[in-house]
């Protein structure tokens, strides 16, 4: 019976994720960026992952907002600011239950040029998060979390992608206790496979994602939250702006014959002298 209960929470919750994706618009491919735009994007996420040697569970809460930039093409770089909340189940009679604190992000994302047909492209890179969390008795935890990636998109149509591959997720952390005692953590099982899907409207540059990953040892009771996986939606736009149009602007792109029609102002004036 409390099996059955749990599955109903996690299938709840995989229903209210998936629900909100029936708004969904669009999502950006890195090579459509430009170094004349970037890319605004706000990801709320839910993970879990059992820490120490003992193995217990623990759970974040996550809210980022983040930009990417598209220095050369097929390149992007992420920031952005974030808030992290971890919480630790009971283990010896003592549980962790943490506050909301702010956690910078900080991202590199390849992806090649389209190929098969033009329906598929390779993804790589990583992506790093600093968790800092505490509660009301002065117990911290804090550390680096990353998670170097590859996978591949398939996009069989320019209104959504799928993407699918492995992940890393690593936890170099500490926890902190009130007397100035402090003891390195880390995840178990640090490689996850994942499965994304993204909603898209390539006029407009907005979209909407939503993100699962799961590591071999999946945990089918999440009352408390993911056990060894994360759930995630983000949505955002591509922002872009025009060049300026000064005197040099090439306009033929625009006007095909305005080089013709310029030339014939400059001969009128020289006629009229």
């Amino acid at each position: 019976m409390e099996t059955m209960d749990n599955m109903k929470v996690t299938l709840s919750a995989f229903a209210c994720v998936f629900a909100l994706a029936a708004t969904a618009r669009a999502a950006f491919p890195i090579e459509d960026m430009t170094p004349r735009s970037l890319g605004l994007q706000y990801g709320l996420a839910f993970r879990g992952q059992n820490i120490t040697a003992a193995a217990v569970p623990s759970h974040e809460t996550i809210h980022t907002l983040g930009l990417a930039y598209a220095p050369v093409p097929y390149l992007a770089v992420e920031a952005g600011l974030g808030l992290d909340r971890l919480e630790v189940e009971s283990n010896k009679s003592v549980r962790f239950h943490g506050d909301f604190g702010f956690s910078p992000t900080f991202g590199l994302v390849l992806t090649s040029p389209y190929f098969a047909a033009d329906l598929v492209r390779v993804v790589a890179g990583a992506r790093a998060l600093y968790l800092n969390s505490e509660d009301g008795n002065g117990f911290r935890y804090s550390g680096l979390i990353a998670g170097p990636f590859l996978g591949a998109v398939v996009s069989p149509s320019g209104y959504f992608d799928f993407e699918a591959g492995a992940r890393m997720h690593y936890i170099d952390g500490t926890m902190h206790g009130p007397g100035g005692v402090n003891k390195p953590f880390s995840n178990q099982d640090m490689v996850r496979g994942y499965l994304a899907f993204t909603l898209k409207t390539p006029a407009e540059g907005a979209f909407l994602s939503l993100d699962l990953d799961v590591s071999p040892d999946l945990d089918s009771d999440w009352s408390h939250g993911p056990r060894e996986a994360q759930v995630g939606i983000s949505f955002g736009a591509l922002l872009g702006w025009k060049k300026e149009t000064g005197a040099g602007a090439d306009s033929s792109k625009y006007f095909p014959d305005f080089s013709k029609m310029r030339d014939r102002q400059k001969q009128m004036a020289k006629e009229i002298e």
